[in-house]
């Protein structure tokens, strides 16, 4: 196994010889994404690393003739505007203005990491640099969830800071990487099945992380990736039982009780209340919603009932991302939110004439475009539970299939592009 592992990176560090600085530096993006050296490293906090990073990318695309737009682009960009038009008419400005950058940061950010990846190599070692810094955290949830007997904890697992932080963020990073990880390692077609570690802590780790919303996200991320291998046949039903009955055997008690209660529980019946307010906000403010970013003091405003409960004394988002878009930015914003799912989703049409060796018919594409549709399938579950229209997830999922459908776009003619012979 060593050797195989020793082998493996050596075939990675000669993959990434070579490769343009656009690329480099979409590289460093992601370490310093889902890394986070920065954090780990506190003195490294006075220069803004990822702001340079984005700007310098773009400003060496630009340089190279690399930066192409189009309608996922503009999907991304219109919500920005819609989130900036929004702000202008909201009842509450001040807090709309506070952070409006945000929409439009995510933009430059899918701008960025769509161009700087143009062949399948580097596809490849995109998606290998976010899986070995996003393992970080997978293994830190599996060993927290370990440590606790794989007990129950209300509180959950922490995330590093930042956008995952919060347990159900941090679950539904875990949910989206193990489904997107399963197809993308399988792609890969290692000798070891010590790679496979990667999925099955951050399966752990979401199990951990207590967050009903993301545990349901997985499981249906799971259960799409068994119809997309057409692996739910009768023969392969008992061995689906099996696993299913461990990770169940698995499920510390109390939280099982949770998913037993959900519906009638305080937590369940508050949300309820939310959705029910947001989808009123929606129908009063159809074009642009009551404000961007304004919705738990617009709902403490004119909605909550102040009994003096712990959830009546805070302010709360919308806890559904439609929601949260509908009611905050508007119906056209909503319909745009929906129409980036749709973008992920959708598969590029095949040229009409490829050679045998193309591009259009590699294993690794075929895989990749599987792990994007588990992916924001998983994404959009666990968006009906959490406000995060505005978190990288989506965003990030958008850059990843811009690329793969260039690459099935531009790779219609033989030996354009050939992936790397990895063990």
């Amino acid at each position: 196994m060593i050797s195989i592992v020793k082998k493996d990176l050596t075939s990675f560090r000669q993959h990434l010889r070579k490769q343009d600085m656009g690329f480099y530096l979409g590289l460093f993006f992601i370490v310093l994404y889902y890394l986070r050296p920065q954090y780990i490293f506190s003195e490294l906090l006075i220069i803004p690393w990822l702001q340079l990073t984005i700007v310098g990318g773009l400003l060496v695309l630009f340089s190279q003739g690399k930066i192409n737009f189009n309608k996922e682009h503009f999907l991304v960009l219109l919500l920005g505007l819609l989130a900036l038009a929004s702000a202008f008419t909201s009842t509450y400005p001040q807090i709309s203005f506070k952070n409006i950058s945000t929409p439009f940061i995510f933009f430059a950010e899918v701008l960025f990491l769509s161009n700087c990846a143009r062949t399948l190599n580097q596809l490849k070692l995109l998606l290998l640099v976010l899986f070995l810094c996003v393992f970080k955290m997978s293994f830190f949830g599996a060993r927290v969830w370990a440590s606790r007997g794989f007990g129950f904890a209300e509180w959950g697992i922490q995330g590093p800071p930042g956008f995952f932080q919060n347990s159900g963020e941090y679950t539904l990073l875990m949910a989206i990487i193990a489904v997107m990880s399963i197809p993308v390692i399988a792609a890969f077609k290692p000798q070891t099945k010590l790679y496979w570690i990667l999925p099955v802590t951050a399966v752990m780790a979401a199990i951990g992380a207590s967050s009903r919303g993301g545990q349901l996200a997985l499981l249906v991320g799971l259960v799409y990736l068994l119809l997309a291998f057409k692996k739910l046949k009768p023969k392969n039903l008992i061995y689906i039982l099996i696993v299913v009955g461990v990770i169940w055997a698995l499920f510390p008690e109390k939280q099982l009780d949770r998913f037993r209660t959900a519906g009638d529980d305080k937590t369940s019946t508050t949300r309820l209340e939310y959705w029910s307010a947001g989808l009123d906000m929606m129908l009063e403010n159809p074009f642009l919603g009551v404000g961007y970013e304004t919705f738990p003091v617009y709902y403490d405003r004119y909605y909550k009932v102040h009994d003096g409960s712990f959830l009546s004394r805070r302010k709360e988002v919308a806890h559904n991302s439609l929601v949260e878009v509908g009611a905050t930015i508007g119906f056209p914003a909503l319909i745009t939110y929906l129409l980036m799912h749709l973008a992920v989703f959708r598969k590029e049409k095949r040229p009409r004439k490829f050679g045998k060796k193309s591009v259009v018919q590699d294993d690794f594409v075929l895989m990749t475009e599987i792990a994007l549709k588990a992916s924001i399938i998983t994404y959009f579950v666990g968006a009906m539970f959490m406000s995060v229209a505005f978190y990288p997830y989506i965003y990030h999922l958008l850059a990843i299939s811009i690329i793969v459908k260039r690459l099935v776009r531009e790779g219609g003619q033989p030996n354009i592009i050939s992936g790397p012979k990895h063990g």
